[in-house]
């Protein structure tokens, strides 16, 4: 049975990566020996997610720790944890611990692949642009989400195509039998971490609009993260008069407990790799209006279809199209009605083939 190591920095986290590495560990230790690997998590050692009983969780440092100085500890004991376990292949989940992989692989026999969670589109900064780049020249593999960012690997990075593959996200599985659409509900819904990324700043201004015409709706966020964003969006909404309609509801865990009972889901990002929470809400019908960002919505959504996706970052028109969606039960009913018609891609059966071909062919 093969060993593989499934790496990400901090599993403590809640988001889109954390989930994805924990999912992938979880399913490919039905069919090979999986140490999941978190180089650092709080200092509760808490994780949002669960992990299977048959996968190892390993991590070399619990606090908080500037990576700066502890770079070259924490490389080594990662490199010794290789070694001892005779690890084969070594998954990085996003950019961030691609430097500390490639130093404590150098002369061993394992093969490494890159695991890019975002758009290339967005660098964010000096260190993903190097981290991203260590990943493309120097890993045996580059995995993005999309066919459009598998291209643009190739291309910007002048890598030949064949060692990029694109390989989507799967979406966990729910009892469909218990979910029932109700276009009578008064609820839009957001789930998603508070960060720049997410776009929160217009949401505050499409919140403004629709809600302020519709005071008998109400609008769920769900998520935490910076408490910077957080009080930004607190206080646009206090002085557009609409914070009582804006319901902060946190983390809550499990998608039964956040997407049932709404009649429409909105995302403002400004990017993303494959946004997990547009499927998530697919599975429980919901029509989505959502801005046409990097990457992914456009995979996913049918534009008229199920949905709607808004050029970006058009607040006016996604304004103007959710207005059209909440005084239109008729509408919100057959874009529900159509909500799964594009979700076979995204099977998981399909996409772990993929991945246990990597693995057997890298």
């Amino acid at each position: 049975m093969k060993k593989i190591a499934i790496v990400r920095y901090n599993l403590s986290k809640i988001g889109g990566a954390e989930k994805v590495a924990i999912n992938m560990a979880n399913e490919l230790s039905r069919f090979y020996d999986v140490k999941l690997v978190s180089i650092l998590l709080d200092e509760n050692g808490f994780i949002n997610y669960d992990i299977n009983s048959n996968v190892e969780l390993v991590n070399f440092f619990k606090g908080d720790i500037r990576i700066r100085t502890a770079i070259l500890k924490l490389t080594s004991k990662l490199r010794e944890y290789i070694k001892k376990e005779k690890i084969e292949v070594i998954f990085s989940i996003a950019p961030l611990t691609n430097i500390m992989i490639k130093l404590a692989t150098i002369g061993l026999k394992v093969k490494i692949v890159f695991c890019d969670h975002h758009s290339l589109e967005f660098q964010d900064g000096r260190s993903r642009k190097i981290q991203r780049y260590i990943g493309a020249k120097f890993f045996d593999k580059v995995i993005t989400l999309t066919e459009e960012d598998r291209l643009k690997y190739s291309q910007q990075y002048n890598i030949p195509i064949t060692k990029v593959d694109s390989i989507y996200n799967w979406i966990d599985e729910v009892n469909s039998n218990n979910i029932k659409y109700d276009k009578l509900a008064k609820k839009i819904v957001t789930v998603g971490r508070f960060h720049n990324q997410k776009g929160y700043d217009y949401l505050a201004e499409v919140a403004i609009k629709v809600l302020s015409k519709h005071p008998e709706w109400q609008w769920d966020i769900y998520g935490s993260g910076d408490k910077i964003i957080e009080n930004a969006l607190n206080r646009k909404l206090v002085q557009g008069g609409v914070l009582s309609q804006v319901n902060f509801k946190g983390n809550v865990k499990g998608t039964e407990n956040i997407y049932p009972n709404h009649s429409i889901y909105v995302m403002t990002s400004r990017y993303e790799g494959l946004p997990l929470v547009l499927l998530e809400a697919q599975q429980y019908n919901l029509p989505i209006v959502s801005f046409s960002c990097p990457t992914g919505p456009n995979e996913i959504v049918e534009n008229g279809v199920n949905g709607y996706l808004v050029e970006c970052y058009d607040t006016d028109k996604l304004s103007e199209e959710l207005l059209e969606l909440m005084e239109d039960e008729v509408l919100r009913q057959s874009f529900s009605e159509h909500a799964k018609d594009n979700m076979d891609k995204f099977d998981k059966d399909k996409i772990l083939n993929q991945w246990i071909e990597l693995i057997e062919t890298i």
